[in-house]
């Protein structure tokens, strides 16, 4: 599976995609992350500044993904019930997807509510690792943003989703390339481009579905955090898609073994985990 991307093929893509560029508030977010202080306060006047966002957030903090058990009602306590990371990468994904995608179809409802839900799943999940990087989460709501741009510009995307949804992984990307020329991957590796977002993260984005995405050494495709990155968000939606009684997962078998071993996990142990996860997420 390929994964390399010519300038000409880059540059070909940016003049028919329309990438939105890096939102200010996203700066101000990240610059929250890397304060030791975790100003509460600035947390949230960042967040109730945009109507908008706080009715989002307010939305997603209450989902059955984050376990809370109690509603939480203003912003200053979704701060101290998720703690400031978590809202901050909550904030974050809400932003993401309200400047990348300015209408709603149904299709993008479902997309974005996938998102966060992952996301929220990447987290829980990178806090029973002792190596899971800071930017698992971010990377959770990233890593499929290709297909929130796709499914604007293609009127025929909806369909090709359907016949993701029952394809392996790289049967997914080579379903997207034969009927649109291109695949949220590469797609989603533009956006974290043109974001700036650091290279390791998009490049995790571009090749999260290669073979060889876990293989370490000379030639690698990614560090470590990369390849971190991509296993945990990789088990994440392993879980969420399995999360309703009877649907399956079809690129879990041929990835699940490499998957666990990186994250140094036995599958018994895993699928207790997701076997509560699945109880929490049912409000069980």
């Amino acid at each position: 599976m390929s994964t390399e991307l010519s300038e000409i093929q880059r540059d070909q893509l940016l003049q028919n995609l329309v990438i939105p560029p890096r939102p200010e508030i996203l700066d101000r977010l990240q610059a929250l992350r890397n304060d030791s202080e975790s100003p509460l306060q600035e947390l949230s006047d960042i967040v109730t500044s945009d109507p908008a966002l706080s009715i989002a957030m307010l939305k997603a903090a209450n989902s059955p993904a984050l376990g809370q058990g109690r509603k939480i009602q203003s912003i200053s306590q979704a701060i101290n019930l998720l703690g400031v990371n978590n809202v901050i990468h909550l904030a974050s994904g809400l932003v993401l997807r309200s400047r990348l995608t300015q209408e709603s179809p149904a299709a993008l409802e479902l997309f974005w509510e996938r998102a966060m839900q992952v996301a929220a799943i990447t987290g829980q999940l990178s806090e029973r690792l002792t190596q899971a990087p800071d930017e698992c989460q971010s990377f959770a709501l990233f890593h499929a943003c290709g297909i929130a741009i796709l499914l604007m510009r293609e009127p025929n995307y909806p369909r090709t989703l359907q016949l993701m949804e029952i394809a392996d992984d790289i049967r997914a990307c080579k379903v997207e390339q034969q009927l649109h020329g291109t695949d949220h991957a590469i797609v989603g590796y533009l956006v974290a481009k043109v974001w700036n977002m650091p290279e390791n993260f998009a490049r995790a984005i571009q090749v999260q579905y290669d073979p060889d995405v876990f293989h370490s050494g000379p030639g690698a495709p990614l560090d470590h955090d990369g390849r971190m990155m991509v296993a945990i968000t990789r088990a994440a939606l392993h879980i969420w898609r399995t999360a309703t009684p009877g649907r399956e997962d079809p690129g879990w078998p041929s990835r699940s073994a490499a998957v666990l071993a990186y994250l140094g996990l036995d599958l018994v142990e895993f699928e207790d985990w997701r076997d509560h996860l699945h109880q929490q997420m049912a409000g069980v």
